[in-house]
């Protein structure tokens, strides 16, 4: 296989493979967190809890953010999000939680679901940034167009990466709490055990291969 060199990188000292492997998708939540502004000390929504929106999370901390609310349907990606750095988690369909009150200076949409991308532009404060980073279903969604104009929003879309991946990899080796992104490992003959394991976000998040016996 020949690659572009440019592509290429060697892993900083000491980093483990297990923890190299976040490497691309913290590189998508550390564009997004640049795509949101100036997140120090900032009260910000992360509206879904998979991998990406936790490391979202822990970008957003490692960035200043005072304050990260996150939400989700299910108790185990939540869990996760507090280990990552989450200062409040708050079940989606509880509307009377505690979590919600208040407004948020600026929302991380990264759950790709139409009632994610509706709590961040409610709750955001007037004049307040919405980033869009998880992809909605196919087709045309609704959208609250008339409360982006009358509260003058900031929508900003966030697709993958651009020049973070080496500042991902130094987040890293240099020690980001990410270790619980990673749920589950399977060996590369039980590849179908995790691909069905990797589709129930009830328990899993990050799943790996393990191809060090192939």
């Amino acid at each position: 296989m020949n690659l572009p060199a440019d592509q290429i990188r060697p892993l900083p000292p000491g980093l483990s493979l297990r923890r190299a492997v976040l490497a691309e998708p913290l590189s998508v939540a550390l564009h997004a967190v640049r795509r949101a502004g100036e997140v120090t000390g900032k009260r910000i929504l992360v509206t879904g809890a998979g991998p990406i929106g936790c490391l979202v999370v822990a970008a957003l901390r490692h960035g200043g953010a005072s304050e990260v609310v996150v939400t989700d349907l299910h108790d185990a990606p939540l869990r996760i999000a507090t280990e990552v750095g989450a200062t409040a988690t708050v079940r989606a369909d509880r509307a009377g939680d505690p979590a919600w009150a208040g407004a948020f200076d600026v929302a991380v949409e990264a759950s790709g679901a139409p009632a994610g991308l509706r709590s961040c532009v409610e709750r955001v404060l007037r004049g307040g940034t919405v980033v869009m980073l998880g992809l909605l279903p196919p087709g045309e969604t609704g959208l609250l167009g008339n409360v982006v104009v009358t509260r003058e929003l900031d929508l900003r879309g966030a697709f993958r990466f651009d020049t973070e991946f080496d500042d991902a990899l130094a987040l890293l080796a240099g020690g980001l709490p990410v270790e619980p992104v990673v749920t589950h490992t399977f060996p590369l003959e039980r590849s179908v055990a995790a691909f069905t394991t990797a589709q129930d976000r009830t328990v899993a998040s990050k799943v790996l291969l393990d191809l060090s016996g192939a």
